[in-house]
Parts: C-alpha cells; sequence; structure tokens
C-alpha cells in the first residue's frame, strides 16, 4: 500500500465512512447500475469510447420490395365483358402482376408491371396484347 492511501486511513480510523460520503454510496447501486445499464442515457460516452461498433446495425440492409398484387385472366375477361372495354390498365386497380388463371374470350389489350408466361399465351391465343408498362 502506498504510503498517501496509509495516511489517510490512519486518519479516518474512527469515522463511519472513511471520507467516501454516506453509507450509501459505496454500494453497487451507485455505480450507474449493473451491466450495461446505462448504455443509451448516462453511460454512452463510456461506451462510445470503449466499445465500437456496440450501437448501430451491422450487415446488408434488407431494401424495401414492391408488394406483389396480382390479378387474374378471369377478372379482367368478366370486367371487360361488363364495361364493354378492349382495353384495360389493371394498375388504375391496384394490381401490378396479372396471372393466367382462367380464360379470354375476346381480344382485349391488356397494361401491367409483369405477366406471367400463361397469361401471355392465353391473351395472345385470343387475340389480344399484353403491354409491359413501368
Amino acid at each position: 500500500m502506498a504510503l498517501k492511501n496509509r495516511k489517510i486511513r490512519k486518519k479516518h480510523r474512527g469515522t463511519r465512512t472513511n471520507g467516501r460520503g454516506k453509507k450509501g454510496s459505496r454500494q453497487k447501486g451507485s455505480a450507474g447500475g449493473r451491466g450495461n445499464a446505462g448504455s443509451f442515457r448516462h453511460k454512452k460516452i463510456w461506451f462510445i469510447k470503449n466499445r465500437p461498433g456496440y450501437f448501430g446495425k451491422s450487415g446488408m440492409p434488407t431494401g424495401k420490395r414492391e408488394k406483389v398484387k396480382y390479378v387474374t385472366l378471369a377478372w379482367i375477361n368478366e370486367y371487360a365483358e361488363k364495361k364493354g372495354v378492349k382495353e384495360v390498365d389493371v394498375s388504375e386497380f391496384g394490381y401490378n402482376r396479372v396471372l393466367g388463371r382462367g380464360s379470354i374470350n375476346a381480344p382485349i389489350t391488356i397494361k401491367a408491371k409483369s405477366f406471367s408466361k400463361r397469361a401471355i399465351e392465353k391473351i395472345e391465343a385470343a387475340g389480344g396484347k399484353a403491354v409491359v408498362t413501368q
């Protein structure tokens, strides 16, 4: 033990706290919490200095993909017969893909972001067009 510390110990003999303030400040709870407690508040600077990479994300971003909403040829055929139209833009109804389920009777021009192979075959077999839009 160093001479300075020995003098301090000797000086404080008989006192209750030995120069460390009240009794509560000598216990574990007064260290700012246990473990990683306070890592976002009062210990943030300590974490930034001593644990680089603790905050933030790592790895590749997931990316935001557009949700695929599809419509079938049966629905388009029914709609075209009801309204008597020869051109249908499915994006007006909130859809972005046309699937080949069902059949198509009339030559209809259909506009969409994407089509399935079967849908294109059926549209062209009926004499219509499948137009890809962006």
